[in-house]
């Protein structure tokens, strides 16, 4: 989710004509998997439904095969969270909105947060954190798994995950003095104007990116050590998380870095070469017993996420149709029977 930066949305760059390094720029980045937009490059990573995102489940060790509608990619089989989408991230107008609900929930509180981490006021910077992850979460549940958009404990599980990880970085006075020089450096850097409207970044790039990935890194081994990580509610596989926070980053620069550097950086966070066409799958049609959304499973899938209400559905045993309109329906796990989200009738599985 990025719990670690924020970003605010690009504008949309809206020449069509480029000259050609920029061209050559453009089709560098859809090498790697990056998009472009209307004969320049695109403001922000968008998504292409005709790519998937490699990714291999380390629960039951099956590939990622279907294309996801959410940043959060669930196992096509056993239904546990595998990776993140950091182009579907931020497709769209939802990281701006939600990183603007961010922000102007933070603003108020900004102060008390700063006395409380130049004391080391552990229990306050807690409170206030939680605060504001709270009324983020119930604000924008979009920003994070679709788990939270129906289930309040799972957005309140959330919320506590997402604060002790704010206090364990920030209060790690390691951190300090590697924010102190990252900061320095971003705001020495210059915009250099492209055509087309984006800008490429000038100036010590490359310290504040190995800065970077070292405060991420110390504040995921303390949160791994701690055991704090054991608070995801997502129970993501060891090294999602920190992967996440690496997409983000990427994210945020790549649009403003030289075909060269954009790969360049790919390669120091471990994220080249993620992305491949979709190639046919047979699937299974049903529809979500919680909400009646489509579900499409592959053959042999024992358990999925509903990318629309973010239930967990028990798909082993096949759909059950509906005794009153005949839809075809993938029960929620732990569930015998339920009121069918299109007529409402009461339907039992057997």
């Amino acid at each position: 989710m990025g719990l670690f930066k924020k970003k605010e949305a690009d504008a949309t760059p809206g020449a069509p004509s480029v000259d050609p390094a920029f061209a050559q720029h453009q089709a560098t980045l859809a090498s790697v998997g990056l998009p472009t937009q209307d004969g320049a490059l695109a403001p922000s990573l968008t998504a292409h439904s005709g790519f998937v995102k490699r990714a291999t489940c380390t629960q039951c060790g099956a590939p990622k095969r279907l294309p996801s509608t959410t940043a959060y990619l669930y196992c096509d089989y056993c239904g546990a969270l595998v990776d993140y989408d950091f182009r579907l991230a931020n497709a769209g107008t939802n990281a701006g909105i939600t990183n603007t609900v961010f922000h102007r929930l933070m603003a108020p509180l900004q102060g008390a947060l700063n006395n409380a981490r130049a004391t080391g006021d552990r229990d306050t910077y807690r409170n206030l954190q939680l605060h504001i992850f709270r009324s983020w979460l119930n604000e924008c549940p979009q920003a994070v798994s679709p788990r939270a958009r129906t289930d309040p404990e799972f957005r309140e599980r959330m919320a506590v995950y997402c604060a002790e990880c704010a206090v364990t970085k920030d209060l790690d006075p390691r951190q300090q003095p590697l924010e102190l020089q990252v900061n320095a450096i971003i705001a020495s850097f210059q915009r250099v104007p492209q055509p087309g409207g984006a800008w490429l970044v000038a100036g010590d790039f490359w310290t504040m990116a190995q800065l970077w990935k070292q405060q991420m890194d110390l504040a995921y081994d303390e949160i791994e050590r701690l055991g704090v990580a054991d608070l995801d509610p997502d129970e993501p596989p060891s090294g999602v998380a920190r992967k996440m926070e690496y997409s983000t980053f990427c994210q945020t620069w790549l649009p403003h870095l030289s075909p060269d550097h954009g790969a360049h950086l790919l390669s120091m966070y471990g994220l080249t070469g993620e992305y491949s066409a979709v190639e046919p799958v047979a699937t299974h049609g049903s529809r979500c017993g919680g909400c009646g959304a489509d579900v499409h499973t592959v053959e042999g899938a024992r358990r999925v996420v509903c990318e629309s209400c973010g239930q967990r559905l028990d798909v082993a045993t096949g759909a059950v149709p509906c005794q009153h309109c005949g839809s075809p329906l993938s029960f929620p796990e732990g569930l015998s029977h339920l009121a069918c989200p299109h007529c409402r009738a009461t339907t039992h599985r057997v």
